[in-house]
């Protein structure tokens, strides 16, 4: 398994709040000792993960653990297996033996997994999608005319502002914490602000979040947080991280 911890921040006024991004990669869960997932999960999560019977869902599963912990780390002083991560009723990730009051959200492609942790206090969401433009025509059909019409004046080419826009929808979800449990168009997209490699986008019904979207070779990357605060995370950095861990 290759992993990378990104530390970045979260500007609110004159405040300066601490967020990690982990970045992980991983084909094949038998490239994984037993030490390191003695090192990575708790007594639980070991109990669960031996039941998994079909190696996606393995692999899927150590992706966002070691992730998810390795963004933690930067918080916790407890050893990685101490940590222990739940599902709360809609699935969202809740730390079990959390005294420092933080949330972590968790998400994974086939092969790739990202976290990010911060305080509590700042809701924050992230999501991460491969570029297939076999998906294209069933996401394009879910989109409002606006977000069409918002994809066709950004500088992306189509499928990739397809595919940005599900991103930002998904990364929203999980900020609120209760994921596609209602309508689609209640996480509409009404405003991108394009460049060559990122998006800064805000939503219709939801003023009070923006997201910071990066194209990382064939994948893209949305990390949603709070409108208030100026979210420090630059392209730069996101591209040398996913450099390192071979995101396709």
């Amino acid at each position: 398994m290759k992993y990378i911890d990104v530390e970045t921040e979260l500007v609110d006024n004159n405040k300066t709040v601490p967020l990690t991004v982990s970045l992980c990669s991983l084909r094949d869960s038998q490239m994984v000792t037993k030490e390191f997932i003695d090192n990575y999960l708790s007594s639980q999560e070991k109990k669960y993960y031996n039941q998994l019977k079909y190696e996606a869902r393995k692999v899927s599963y150590l992706l966002g653990r070691v992730s998810s912990k390795r963004a933690l780390a930067y918080f916790m002083d407890n050893d990685k297996q101490e940590i222990f991560i739940d599902k709360g009723i809609f699935h969202y990730p809740i730390i079990k033996n959390n005294n420092k009051n933080l949330t972590v959200t968790i998400t994974h492609t086939k092969y790739v997994g990202a976290s990010a942790a911060v305080e509590e206090h700042y809701p924050i969401g992230i999501d991460i999608e491969v570029i297939d433009i076999n998906h294209l025509k069933s996401i394009k059909s879910q989109m409002t005319e606006q977000e069409i019409n918002l994809v066709e004046n950004c500088q992306w080419e189509e499928h990739e502002g397809v595919i940005a826009i599900w991103t930002m929808k998904e990364a929203l979800s999980k900020a609120l914490k209760i994921g596609f449990l209602t309508s689609l168009k209640m996480y509409e997209v009404n405003s991108l602000d394009c460049d060559n490699n990122c998006i800064i986008s805000k939503y219709k019904n939801f003023a009070m979040f923006e997201a910071k979207t990066f194209k990382l070779n064939r994948s893209i990357f949305t990390i949603c947080y709070p409108n208030k605060c100026n979210l420090m995370l630059e392209y730069p950095t996101m591209e040398n991280a996913s450099n390192k861990i071979n995101i396709s």
